[in-house]
């Protein structure tokens, strides 16, 4: 590299550099920051730190519920927050409020003082296991298959359990409409129990 070469870089780097030191002088700082700058020494007032921290979190706060009186209502508003949830609404309190004929308010009531937290917190998985084999108690109950097969012996239990199986997995996992898989299932029954 020639000697030019070198000064000129020189000179460009020398340019940023000077460039780099008037930025602070280009930016418009306030004068309180200014000051806080200059004299760091300053010690900060705490109470008043923790009142404008609290300003602040109550000026963000959406919807922030108040600080609870007692244990007892911190507990009861932990288990409100599980039975208002999405699912729960959607999957327990309002199918089983009308099947109840009560309101949905009624039944979280109910659910809220007949069962712990932890009670409540896994009974939403445990309804979500429950379909299965509760729908099937159903399909056999309306298809009359206690009477078919246990008292009239026209099937094994083998073949009911078979029939009951084919039509719950209709209903639960391929989420057919209930009433249609179960006509469906009575034919079948019928054509079934015909062939032998």
């Amino acid at each position: 590299m020639s000697n030019e070469e070198k000064n000129r870089k020189e000179a460009e780097n020398q340019e940023k550099l000077q460039t780099s030191d008037e930025l602070p002088e280009q930016i418009n700082i306030s004068p309180d920051l200014e000051e806080d700058q200059k004299d760091k020494s300053v010690p900060v007032n705490e109470e008043y730190a923790l009142e404008m921290e609290e300003e602040f979190r109550r000026e963000i706060a959406v919807d922030k519920e108040e600080e609870a009186a007692n244990q007892k209502e911190l507990y009861q508003r932990m288990k409100r927050r599980i039975v208002q949830s999405f699912k729960w609404q959607e999957d327990i309190i309002i199918p089983f409020s009308v099947e109840l004929k009560i309101t949905t308010d009624e039944l979280e009531e109910i659910l809220m003082k007949r069962l712990d937290m932890s009670s409540l917190e896994a009974l939403h998985p445990r309804f979500e296991s429950s379909k299965y084999r509760c729908t099937m108690e159903r399909v056999h109950s309306d298809l009359k298959l206690c009477w078919i097969a246990d008292v009239m012996n026209l099937l094994t239990d083998d073949e009911a359990e078979e029939i009951k199986n084919s039509i719950t997995s209709k209903i639960v996992n391929q989420h057919e409409k209930y009433e249609d898989a179960l006509e469906e299932g009575r034919k079948e029954l019928v054509e079934y129990l015909k062939r032998k």
